[in-house]
């Protein structure tokens, strides 16, 4: 367990220099370099992007009132007040079973209840039509609870960890995913390996849409509605956030 009332703390190259006044940034780092993250990794079980565990970790960014707080504690092991603060001791290995339950907390990673599993949202905004920019509008939801069972039965050989929750829209996919949907991504596909439904950015623009390889070195972007025409964009132009896995569908009586 390591308390924070040194004035110096040496870990690796770095140092904390005044723990009165500490480097939030440093300890952001020296949080997930312990817990033996990747910034990628990091991100992935916090629920964030990549830019932003480094923006925390370059004093870019902070954590102090983010909503990433408690599931930044959770991937690192350590207590959310000394992650944010600097206060007190860091509580490695933590965990959350005695947070206050009175107090407001963003819960973006998988665990819940031994029954339940969390997940959380990925960020961003998956259009389907022409493509949105991501903060054009809202998700529909933070996170969503779902029974173990069901998890295994429906998205079996899948760690919950690595699943994230996006809403679709538009009417390019109508028939596979439908506006509103909310669809389930495996995030731990990071790159095109077979023709499928993936989650990616494209132009800006964050897409739920099939990838067919076409050969020297540029992927197909399909729609499912005939009303939208396949395009055609080198491999090195489309990041790809996951696969999509599955989705449900809300339909109106």
């Amino acid at each position: 367990m390591l308390t924070l009332e040194v004035k110096t703390l040496t870990v690796g190259n770095g140092k904390f220099p005044d723990m009165e006044n500490p480097d939030l940034g440093a300890i952001a780092r020296l949080a997930r370099t312990r817990a033996k993250l990747t910034p990628q990794e990091a991100a992935d079980l916090i629920g964030c992007s990549r830019p932003l565990v480094l923006a925390w970790e370059k004093g870019d960014n902070t954590l102090q009132g983010s909503k990433y707080l408690l599931a930044a504690a959770r991937a690192y092991a350590v207590r959310p007040e000394w992650l944010s603060s600097g206060e007190g001791d860091d509580g490695y290995p933590w965990t959350d079973t005695a947070v206050d339950k009175n107090k407001s907390h963003a819960v973006p990673r998988f665990e819940t209840s031994g029954s339940y599993v969390a997940f959380p949202l990925m960020e961003g905004f998956a259009g389907m039509g022409k493509g949105d920019y991501v903060t054009d509008y809202p998700e529909v939801v933070e996170s969503l609870r779902v029974s173990r069972e069901w998890v295994e039965r429906k998205l079996p050989g899948v760690p919950p960890e690595a699943i994230r929750v996006i809403t679709g829209r538009g009417d390019s996919m109508k028939g596979q995913y439908n506006d509103g949907d909310l669809i389930f991504i495996d995030t731990r596909i990071k790159t095109f390996d077979q023709d499928s439904a993936y989650c990616f950015r494209w132009e800006g623009r964050v897409l739920v849409k099939r990838l067919q390889f076409v050969g020297r070195k540029t992927l197909r972007i399909l729609s499912k509605n005939p009303d939208y025409p396949a395009i055609d964009a080198p491999m090195e132009e489309i990041e790809i956030g996951g696969r999509a896995l599955a989705a449900w569908t809300l339909k109106d009586f």
